[in-house]
């Protein structure tokens, strides 16, 4: 009599636990993400669960270094057009260590040890050309038993030895030409005859008849455009019959105070004003009419132009006190020519830097000395040019970068539109 309701219970039981397994099983879909997807994928519907900020955050991480480490993959499999070593403020001493005016420390002996290796360290990467960017000795050259050094032979003039010793150094470099700039340090040694006969720049006679050392090279569709920023100076000029001389000196009486008592100080100047010190100089018409002249050349060759000088351009890319006097001038004969000009690439200034021309996109870097590198370290670089970049290798002090030529391209489309 009890059976038939036993098995009825059983099988109440039996359905009963069914469906609540059902139920508790349908429910965990609807409360887990994973279940959740695989209940919204299986009805059609269009949501899709979301991730955590942090996740989210992570897998744009896991992104950017993936596109980094593909960046780096082109860069470093990519030939460049060209490979140069460069150098800059060498100014080599045979004294002892000692300091600038403004308290930096200088290892006049060690920056030979410098230019020396580096130009192993070049001819062991046959790059295909070397760049100076000038001062490659250092002015107290004129008076090393002052400064505590030992006397060199009496017979020749002792600039011309100290440059002996560098040029020595500099030639363990076979593989190309060096292409050098000069600056106030190796005007202090040396008139410009002999710097043309030592370091073989090739000085012209303007009309006015004075030398001036601009000159450009090109090489592997690269041309460097070599500037003298000291063609307006005092230094090396002659006070009685030069006209540039003249042009200087009356720059200097009517922009700094200190003038001529106190020639290279620019106290009590504010700003870009500062420049206007006897240790710099500026650049002519003729040399200006001669650089337009040249960058038109590049443009219809199709060269890519590199700007070499000892003094900066930019204001901003260093201090105001090493600026070229007249670089309003010169930026706006190179800004018209931005569809071709990559960077200009100056020293002077020991500590460096860097601006990009807002107006133009032209790069602006000014490279650490290899003067103010206790040993072992040696400062210089290696510069590759690329079709769309200027990849730049530093060592010791100098800061290593990448420069985009975006600038070049986007201009030579604009003229192209124009014609």
């Amino acid at each position: 009599m009890n059976f038939p309701r036993m098995g009825y219970q059983l099988k109440f039981c039996w359905r009963t636990y069914f469906v609540l397994a059902v139920f508790l099983f349908g429910a965990s879909h609807c409360y887990f993400p994973s279940a959740k997807l695989v209940c919204s994928r299986s009805m059609g519907s269009s949501l899709v669960p979301r991730r955590s900020k942090r996740l989210r955050e992570n897998d744009d991480l896991r992104l950017q270094a993936s596109k980094d480490a593909q960046e780096a993959e082109i860069r470093s499999t990519t030939t460049p057009m060209l490979r140069a070593g460069l150098l800059a403020d060498i100014q080599y001493a045979p004294i002892p260590d000692g300091f600038s005016y403004s308290g930096s420390p200088r290892y006049y002996q060690h920056a030979l040890d410098v230019a020396r290796s580096a130009c192993i360290h070049f001819e062991q990467e046959k790059v295909d050309v070397v760049l100076n960017l000038g001062d490659i000795v250092d002015g107290k050259c004129q008076s090393i038993v002052e400064n505590g050094g030992k006397a060199l032979p009496s017979d020749r003039d002792v600039g011309e030895q100290c440059v002996e010793h560098v040029m020595e150094a500099l030639s363990h470099y076979k593989n190309g030409d060096i292409l050098h700039s000069y600056g106030n340090h190796c005007l202090y040694n040396m008139d410009r005859q002999t710097l043309q006969k030592k370091l073989g720049i090739p000085f012209v006679k303007e009309p006015c008849g004075d030398l001036v050392g601009y000159y450009s090279s090109v090489k592997n569709g690269v041309r460097f455009v070599v500037l003298d920023s000291y063609d307006i100076a005092l230094m090396g000029r002659c006070e009685k019959t030069s006209n540039k001389h003249r042009e200087a000196t009356e720059i200097l009486k009517a922009n700094n105070p200190n003038f001529p008592a106190h020639e290279n100080s620019p106290e009590g100047m504010n700003g870009l004003a500062k420049r206007f010190v006897a240790f710099n100089g500026g650049i002519g018409q003729v040399q200006l009419e001669w650089l337009r002249n040249t960058l038109s050349e590049a443009r219809k060759k199709g060269d890519k132009v590199i700007i070499l000088s000892h003094q900066p351009i930019l204001p901003g890319s260093s201090s105001p006190v090493c600026l070229v006097w007249n670089y309003s001038e010169v930026l706006h004969v190179l800004r018209d020519f931005r569809d071709v000009v990559t960077a200009s690439f100056s020293g002077h200034a020991h500590k460096g830097g860097y601006r990009r021309d807002e107006k133009s996109g032209i790069h602006f870097r000014v490279f650490e000395a290899a003067l103010e590198n206790p040993d072992p370290h040696k400062t210089y670089a290696m510069v590759s040019v690329h079709d769309d970049r200027l990849e730049i290798t530093g060592f010791g002090n100098c800061e290593s970068a990448v420069y985009n030529l975006d600038h070049n391209l986007a201009h030579s489309v604009s003229l192209k539109r124009l014609q």
